[in-house]
């Protein structure tokens, strides 16, 4: 007995694979900030809060420095081109800031034991430092 429908099966199978793939990497929609959604980008997000600005969404950290006062974060928005210093493990009280070689600089008093801080200008380096009795502690320039 001849199989002539074998090769239409198997022509049949590979579109039905070949739509399933497609359906599989078809683009989704996404929550993250995009340049030209973010509430600021490079310069003008200093001094303004990450979050109400939505640069939070894409946002990572750098680079973290640790000190028996707690861990400083350096964070970094790519959609805002902006970093601001996020801490954890303080106490209330503690010090820290964010800098930038542009002599931008947000200092914060934490309220709690975790906590962050307005942005500055991302388009340049900048590091995060936590005060740490008589030396503060900081991350490197990035």
């Amino acid at each position: 007995m001849r199989h002539t429908n074998r090769p239409v099966g198997i022509l049949f199978g590979l579109a039905v694979a070949a739509t399933a793939l497609t359906g599989l990497a078809a683009p989704t929609a996404s929550a993250a900030v995009t340049r030209a959604t973010a509430g600021c980008y490079g310069s003008s997000c200093n001094g303004k809060d990450p979050v109400d600005m939505g640069c939070n969404t894409d946002a990572y950290t750098v680079e973290s420095a640790y000190s028996a006062k707690g861990t400083i974060e350096l964070r970094y928005s790519p959609s805002c081109r902006s970093n601001w210093a996020r801490i954890s493990g303080t106490s209330v009280g503690q010090n820290f800031w964010v800098q930038n070689t542009n002599g931008n600089i947000h200092g914060w008093i934490a309220t709690g034991p975790t906590g962050f801080g307005n942005m500055v200008n991302g388009s340049v380096e900048a590091r995060a430092c936590i005060d740490n009795w008589d030396q503060p502690i900081c991350t490197g320039w990035h």
